[in-house]
């Protein structure tokens, strides 16, 4: 007999003698598997990590039923965000240049922090036409695009599952927008002012809102007031800063904000209704009016370019709505590698982690990575490179989540990952 064999036999002889049996029979595995309640295996599940999941979809049918059924991407995420961070992890995803780039690069926040000093790898997707990031929610990013003959439309894209969805063209530009999710209708939603050109020299707008469904088309809703905007009527939109909104979600509301100077003006996805309340009271400068909205620890927050401190300033708005609850989270001192001598460009910041160390994108995309508690600044190595002209950088979750009743549809927008040749298509 051989020696292998041998050993093997006394191994098994002796986990016998302990009532220990040790299963080859992949058949024997299978019938253990299936011995297993349905609860069981959906505790198990849930318990792994979103990248293993949608790997583990291509076991057997029922495993790809569960893991793809609305209670349970629903159930993961919550266990995520409430237990475990790690289960989706967070990812950048951002445009290079000026935003209608054919290029969407990806990096992980984790490996940003635990080893800045290291090169952060990037997971490059390239797309067949000229798109723009909207927002990120629940791990779906949410993009528009427009075409040459001035129509625009709207595509909701999970990254992590590859699941993707076009919405129907409408005439137009999108001015200012927004993307998130309404918690009274369970949908996801997305926002935008359309812009047509009225001959011979005129533009009319319109607010339409489009909710992802499998029926779902454009509709027209109230405009925003403009003495929300203090700006006359026919041209709001030029006194918003931030074109594209800052989606914020709590057990009270789900907004979309966007900053206009002195006050945050929100459209609650919900009800469709408008409303504003005041940015902090601050030292102004002739300078200082460069803003960015960011969502930072649950907090809608804010950042300022402050010419006369020399520094980007903070804010943090406690409880969402209440104008006393503005707090100065942090004073970042301006430095060589994160400058920009413009003054429609400040820092973006993303995200803040559990050992309090905020990351933040500059202008030109130098990660920024500011210890809180003792101001200690650090950079990233990283291929983020180009300077940005609006807001270019999203934060997400990796998730399985895609809006309920709603098939992947055949989209224009073909995304290729690129990790090493040949690269594979998500679009069909």
């Amino acid at each position: 007999m051989d020696k292998d064999m041998q050993i093997e036999n006394n191994d098994a002889k002796r986990n016998a003698s302990r009532g220990l049996e040790l299963v080859n029979c992949p058949a024997a595995r299978t019938r253990q598997l299936a011995d297993l309640s349905e609860e069981l295996i959906m505790e198990i599940l849930l318990r792994l990590p979103t990248r293993r999941l949608v790997y583990l979809r291509r076991v057997c049918r029922s495993w790809r039923n569960l893991i793809s059924s609305p209670d349970f991407t629903r159930n993961h995420l919550h266990r995520s965000c409430s237990c475990d961070p790690s289960l989706t992890p967070l990812r950048i995803a951002h445009y290079p240049h000026n935003g209608w780039n054919r290029e969407i690069k990806f990096f992980s926040v984790q490996s940003m922090l635990d080893n800045p000093s290291e090169p952060t790898k990037a997971a490059r997707f390239s797309e067949g036409g000229y798109y723009r990031i909207v927002g990120s929610c629940h791990g779906l990013l949410c993009f528009f695009g427009s075409y040459a003959n001035h129509d625009m439309h709207a595509i909701l894209w999970n990254p992590c599952t590859g699941f993707i969805f076009e919405s129907p063209e409408i005439s137009g530009e999108a001015c200012f927008s927004g993307f998130g999710y309404d918690h009274l209708s369970d949908t996801y939603k997305f926002y935008a002012t359309i812009i047509r050109k009225k001959m011979p020299y005129g533009v009319e707008s319109s607010a339409r809102i489009y909710t992802f469904g499998p029926t779902s088309s454009w509709r027209r809703i109230d405009d925003i007031p403009s003495s929300l905007l203090s700006a006359p009527k026919q041209q709001p939109w030029n006194k918003v800063d931030n074109k594209i909104g800052v989606f914020f979600n709590s057990s009270k509301a789900c907004t979309i904000n966007w900053d206009a100077y002195n006050v945050i003006v929100y459209f609650d996805m919900g009800i469709e209704t408008y409303g504003h309340f005041p940015l902090p009271d601050r030292e102004l400068d002739e300078l200082s009016t460069c803003a960015n909205l960011c969502v930072l620890r649950n907090c809608l927050s804010v950042c300022y370019e402050h010419m006369k401190t020399q520094s980007w300033i903070v804010w943090q708005m406690k409880e969402y709505g209440e104008a006393q609850s503005w707090n100065k989270l942090v004073t970042i001192p301006f430095h060589p590698r994160v400058r920009y001598l413009n003054r429609a460009l400040t820092l973006q910041p993303l995200y803040i982690s559990e050992s309090d160390v905020l990351l933040a994108i500059s202008p030109f995309f130098t990660i920024v990575l500011c210890n809180l508690n003792d101001g200690n600044i650090n950079f990233t190595v990283n291929d983020i490179s180009g300077e940005v002209d609006c807001k270019m950088a999203f934060i997400y979750h990796q998730s399985l989540v895609s809006p309920n009743g709603l098939q992947r549809n055949s989209s224009k927008m073909p995304l290729y990952f690129y990790i090493a040749k040949p690269s594979f298509s998500f679009s069909r």
